[in-house]
């Protein structure tokens, strides 16, 4: 036996650049060890290593080191702050070969092995990341659920790389609440820099990333809200809006009305009532010789966009192949639905178009025909968000005065009944988790009503819970049944506070959390699946930013922390701080469309791959050069180009799907293809007709290039051509002078993508030094309040219909092409035109983040110009229009252009 002393060994204290080594204590220590281990120390006594590029996730320190001489084996234990950095097998395997060389010969038969947090630092990188030296660790593999998802589109193809079947919880941050303290509703972060971090998150999410999780095949739930329609029309076997009408038909067997666990409207909701219990729902046999159905006919308010939910009663047994039908103003949307799972709650299938008014041919049909043996249980049907309609402040007792009397007999007077006065969407989840039929103890009301600021953070991650029920339930009663709904992985999206002085970016940080359970899942598995999730779509976001827009954007720190929306959630969970909403240099980019998209982009690329691994396949990028062409009578050719995705291998697309919306209505679910054209006759002479694009792969869909249009008269080939010249989107202008930093609307207000709802109103504060006081006065970027709520129309890339309406009202036949078409447009095909129509819309030069010398979005291009010059000496008529047509060539010294309009 050895002799064990005990005592602390002084290693040299050295500061080098992001990295500290500290005082150890060796412990008990045999004595031949405790010198080879001294020996290794001083050998150590000046770090091999450097972390000098993570300094700012906090000084990584070498805590001891171990020496097994038996063995021989060397011990390296680093502090936590090790886990805040991505770990990578290469990091390692270089860290291990620095240390080895300092160490010199003595050691160069003993192991060195790596330690943080008590574990070996290996077990930090993600399955995605290891190669096939490392085994991946099967307690945070995620599985492929093989049971029927809630809902599926029969309308959408199966895409085996993407994100069929599972089921992804979303949300942005905060929302529009009310606060006790203050007696108002408010929101919960200041306004800056013309917009909220309750709005400018939630614009992001519902305008990009949930569009792109859904084309992969996904079911997304979201516990705000997603629907901007402020109309909202339930159509229900209890009490439905307007003329809207239940039709019902029974077939061999009859609908049932139950007098129980059924919606009901309520124009104001009080603290704690459940809509979903207070009307009754009905229920039907399935299957049969004649299937019986329920047609939901809404009597809609105004033409326009509108998201449709649908809500069925709990019973065991309800069947998992319910058959719906979405008939809507552009065709026919299918749908199975799983009713053993997410019952007396809102289930989203999409959102389409209808006309204004109530049209027996419009709604939506629920048919009992099945090859199942159960039940069909059927409540209402919403259409669009609505307005709030959730009072808080008040007196639940009888006392309509308002007047409370407390036990000491000293009278204080209670808020009356307030609702918020804002469309749904803007609201916290904590409004929309109750009109949504969440039990109010297990989930939304946490603190008893006393505090909606906390309820609304802490309901998101319980509301999760409750969606997949036991044994994953609420915390406080994990053995709660719920809905049923296998959650594959949440995230919470946020934009995370703090200000540089020196124009530098905060950039991009990732909480998760391991503490709760031991490290543990309910069902087992590896709570380190959260950190998985967070590092993949973190590295994912920090690389793709870097490679467009700044290759210095900041990589924060990995946190494991016990934020409630991190640690709450009993499934892989991410809360994401994507940049600071309070630092101008952040804004700059995240107010620009085109980094939104490929933020969420990047997201998405994160989740599919924490999900497929190295199986995933990334879906393409929108088709570009679209164009209309004329063969003859009433036939047309719409051909197009796939897009590149310079940084994904796996993007590029195996087919294609063209959209067709004919008169007055909305666009239908799609045509396949195979070519990079298709030939098409319209249905009628003298109307128009609009037309885009999808590129598809096993990946999934991508988002529409833009939209063209068409008309055709008979006897008469169109001899207009409309070029759509706008397809700039862009963030608006900003100055810095030093002393004054911020947004000038007055330059350029910028464009965004399709209807922008996150501005809050004009910067107008621009005093660098000015400090945050709080909300009200917040300081440096404060911002006015006049245009929260309202829909900022931006470039939605279908301006050609708005001119082409104006030629068919003329009896002028007209195709339309893309700029880029257009510029490559041979010069004889030209000639068959009589009038050029160049839509230039806002079309403006703008500097490119990362390439500062190269200016987008030009008016004037040298194709254009040199196809221009060429109709124009054939004596061709051309119509401009556009807001920078003069000023563009001017603001950018463009001499060619220049002497191109002399």
């Amino acid at each position: 036996m050895y002799a064990k002393t005990k005592k602390t060994i002084a290693l040299f204290l050295f500061l080098l650049p992001g990295i500290i080594i500290a005082e150890v204590t060796s412990g008990d220590i045999p004595k031949e060890e405790k010198k080879i281990t001294t020996l290794a120390e001083k050998k150590l006594k000046t770090a091999p290593w450097d972390f000098s590029q993570w300094k700012h996730t906090g000084s990584i320190i070498l805590d001891s080191i171990k020496v097994q001489k038996k063995i021989k084996s060397i011990n390296i234990y680093f502090s936590p702050q090790f886990t805040h950095i991505p770990v990578r097998q290469n990091d390692i395997k270089t860290l291990k070969e620095q240390i080895k060389t300092k160490l010199g010969k003595r050691f160069s038969a003993y192991s060195v092995n790596i330690y943080s947090k008590g574990l070996p630092v290996e077990t930090f990188i993600p399955n995605f990341f290891r190669d096939e030296n490392l085994e991946k660790d099967q307690t945070r593999q995620t599985i492929r659920k093989t049971q029927q998802p809630i809902v599926t589109r029969n309308y959408q193809s199966r895409f085996t790389g993407g994100l069929t079947d599972r089921h992804i919880a979303l949300w942005p941050g905060h929302g529009w609440y009310f606060e006790q303290i203050l007696d108002r509703w408010e929101w919960q972060r200041a306004r800056l820099f013309q917009t909220v971090e309750d709005l400018y998150p939630y614009y992001i999410v519902t305008n990009y990333l949930i569009p792109m999780l859904e084309n992969s095949g996904a079911y997304v739930f979201l516990p705000r809200e997603r629907c901007t329609q402020t109309h909202e029309v339930i159509v229900d076997n209890d009490k439905s809006t307007g003329n809207s009408e239940l039709i019902i038909n029974n077939g061999s067997y009859q609908w049932e009305n139950v007098k129980k666990n059924g919606f009901q409207k309520k124009e104001i909701l009080l603290d704690g009532e459940n809509p979903f219990e207070m009307g009754s729902h009905l229920r039907i046999k399935a299957g049969g010789n004649v299937p019986g159905s329920l047609f939901y006919t809404p009597d809609i308010p105004e033409d326009g966009e509108y998201a449709i939910y649908i809500a069925w009663a709990k019973s065991e047994l309800n069947i998992d192949d319910v058959r719906c039908n979405i008939k809507y103003s552009g065709g026919n949307a299918e749908f199975l639905l799983n009713q053993k799972m997410g019952s007396g709650t809102w289930i989203y299938l999409g959102t389409y178009f209808f006309n204004k008014g109530k049209n027996d041919e419009y709604g939506l049909q629920l048919s009992s025909a099945s090859n199942n043996e159960g039940f069909i249980t059927a409540d209402a049907v919403r259409f669009g968000g609505g307005m709030g309609n959730i009072a808080r402040g008040i007196d639940r007792g009888n006392n309509p005065l308002g007047i409370h009397v407390n036990d000491s007999s000293e009278i204080s007077i209670i808020n009356k009944p307030t609702i918020s006065g804002r469309p749904r969407f803007m609201e916290g989840a904590r409004y929309f988790l109750q009109y949504s039929g969440m039990p109010d103890s297990l989930v939304y009301n946490l603190n008893k009503g006393k505090k909606d600021y906390n309820d609304d953070y802490m309901s998101r991650g319980e509301w999760v819970n409750y969606l997949m029920g036991s044994p994953n339930g609420p915390s406080n009663y994990p053995d709660t049944k719920g809905l049923g709904i296998p959650v594959d992985l949440t995230m919470s999206f946020h934009t995370d506070a703090g200000i540089t002085p020196n124009d530098s970016i905060i950039g991009t940080l990732a909480i998760y959390s391991t503490k709760k359970n031991e490290g543990l899942f309910p069902e087992g598995k590896s709570r380190l699946a959260s950190r998985d999730l967070s590092d993949i779509i973190q590295t994912q976001i920090v690389e793709d930013i870097r490679c467009k827009y700044n290759e210095k954007w900041t990589r924060r720190g990995l946190w494991d922390r016990e934020y409630s929306e991190a640690w709450r959630p009993n499934t892989p969970a991410m809360l994401l701080e994507l940049l600071s909403h309070q630092n101008a240099a952040d804004m700059r980019f995240g107010l620009d469309p085109r980094f939104q998209f490929d933020v969420s982009r990047a997201i998405y690329k994160g989740i599919t791959r924490f999900i497929n691994g190295s199986g995933a396949i990334v879906q393409p990028l929108p088709p570009s050069f679209m164009q209309i062409e004329y063969i003859d009578n009433k036939k047309i050719r719409i051909s197009w180009q796939p897009t590149t995705d310079t940084l994904e291998t796996t993007a590029s697309p195996e087919f294609y799907k063209v959209y067709c919306q004919s008169p007055d209505k909305g666009f239908d679910t799609g045509t396949i293809t195979s070519n990079n054209y298709l030939e098409w006759e319209l249905d009628e002479w003298s109307e128009m007709y609009n037309f885009r694009v999808t590129a598809l792969n096993a990946g999934g869909e991508s988002f529409p290039g833009e939209t063209l249009s068409v008309a055709l008269l008979p006897n008469q080939k169109p001899d207009i051509l409309i070029v759509n010249g706008f397809d700039r989107i862009s963030g608006p202008s900003w100055f810095n002078n030093g002393e004054k930093n911020g947004i000038d609307c007055r330059e350029d207000e910028g464009v965004p993508y399709g209807t922008d709802f996150s501005k809050v109103g004009n910067q107008y504060n621009f005093n660098r030094d000015e400090k945050w006081l709080d909300d009200d006065n917040p300081g440096w970027g404060s911002s006015n309040a006049d245009t929260e709520g309202t829909a900022i129309p931006g470039n939605n890339f279908s301006y050609p219909s708005i001119h082409g309406k104006a030629f068919l009202n003329a009896n002028r036949s007209f195709i339309s092409i893309s700029n880029e078409s257009f510029e490559k447009m041979h010069e004889q095909n030209i000639k068959q035109f009589n009038v050029i129509d160049l839509i230039f819309g806002e079309q403006k030069g703008t500097p490119d983040f990362k390439k500062t010398d190269r200016i987008d979005f030009r008016v004037f291009s040298n194709g254009i110009m040199q196809k221009l010059e060429y109709f124009a000496l054939n004596k061709g008529n051309i119509l401009l229009s556009g807001a920078y047509i003069g000023t563009d060539m001017i603001e950018n010294n463009d001499s060619a252009a220049i002497k191109f309009t002399k």
